[in-house]
């Protein structure tokens, strides 16, 4: 099997050899991967001319390499890749998130999806812990307070006894309930393919997608970790956020299209949300015009939350896990069904 790595841009130490002893015969090393703006424009078809004039070039060379594989890594594909190959056969994601790759087709083409799930759940959940503690323990104001030097006493409130909910009992939600539940927080969980009455070891209560109001009052806090797709475009609107539990924090580390942001600045500003933490926006980058910079208790990160910290070997153990499952004939991990898009 000839394979491509198009992410990492510089492969990890042994990387080449790892991916041989799995079974490819031949890997190649072409660098791609787009600016955010031109992701988020390709994803929802936004295009520009202007734009799309960023795109990274890929020489001959890379074309070559490409055209022979029959695998390949990827965080995005250079347009045409999938019309001009004869040999692609499947799609490695670096990510859990694939909705960058849903202009290419791949589901109609023939060729098969994998994602990275899992791969940086550890680090994303650790992010959402770590932002609902600065939430509660008043963590900056007490830093605004050391930066005007001084000395007033600002005592936060208490994680513990409280409700989570997780809207998307994926991988990332799954690490998130296991160290909310560390803390003694009582975990409420929505997962698609739930049925009523359903359990889950890693959470206190498993609850259908369409049962998210029925729980909602009941949460202290709600992460959204679940997958952009038609059915999760504005999850969140003005009439669920005002379902939320007065006081509660919305964290979302999941897509920027899944809370529609007007009516979540409103909820800030009337009070109603206790505060809010986005790691994704709906555009990103952000402009310094955005209202979402001036919104009140905001907690903003430019997609922050998945650390570096060896996750381009994990990447590569990964690919080379399902290179070997492949050429054994065997089901690979985290397949995706292209037509609901995870």
């Amino acid at each position: 099997m000839i394979v491509t790595v198009m992410y990492p841009p510089r492969l990890p130490e042994g990387a080449v050899e790892r991916l041989q002893a799995a079974g490819a015969t031949e890997v190649h090393h072409v660098p791609y991967f787009e600016t955010q703006e031109l992701r988020n424009a390709r994803q929802l078809g936004q295009l520009t001319d202007e734009l799309e004039a960023t795109a990274p070039p890929v020489d001959d060379a890379g074309w070559a390499n490409l055209l022979e594989s029959e695998a390949v890594m990827a965080l995005d594909l250079p347009v045409g890749l999938v019309e001009r190959s004869e040999r692609l056969a499947w799609v490695q994601a670096i990510g859990a998130g694939v909705g960058q790759l849903g202009p290419a087709r791949l589901g109609e083409a023939g060729i098969v999806l994998t994602n990275a799930a899992g791969v940086a759940s550890a680090s994303i959940a650790e992010f959402v812990i770590g932002r609902v503690l600065e939430v509660i323990k008043n963590i900056r104001t007490l830093e605004v307070q050391q930066a005007e030097k001084r000395w007033e006493m600002c005592l936060g409130g208490l994680l513990k006894g409280r409700t989570m909910g997780i809207v998307g009992l994926g991988a990332i939600g799954r690490d998130t309930a296991r160290r909310a539940r560390a803390f003694g927080v009582e975990v409420l969980a929505t997962r698609r393919s739930a049925r009523p009455g359903d359990t889950d070891p890693d959470v206190d209560e498993l609850w259908p997608a369409d049962a998210l109001d029925d729980i909602l009052g009941r949460c202290d806090v709600v992460v959204l970790c679940a997958p952009s797709t038609a059915e999760t475009q504005r999850l969140f609107d003005a009439g669920r956020i005002a379902r939320m539990k007065p006081g509660s924090i919305l964290v979302n580390v999941a897509r920027g299209a899944l809370v529609d942001e007007p009516a979540l600045i409103g909820a800030l500003e009337a009070g109603h949300l206790g505060a809010a933490v986005l790691d994704v926006q709906d555009n990103e980058p952000m402009s310094a015009d955005d209202p979402l910079w001036d919104a009140p208790n905001l907690y903003l990160s430019p997609h922050s939350s998945t650390s570096t910290e060896g996750y381009d070997d994990a990447l590569i153990d990964l690919f080379a896990l399902n290179i070997a499952r492949r050429v054994g004939d065997e089901p690979m991990h985290n397949l995706v069904d292209t037509s609901i898009g995870y």
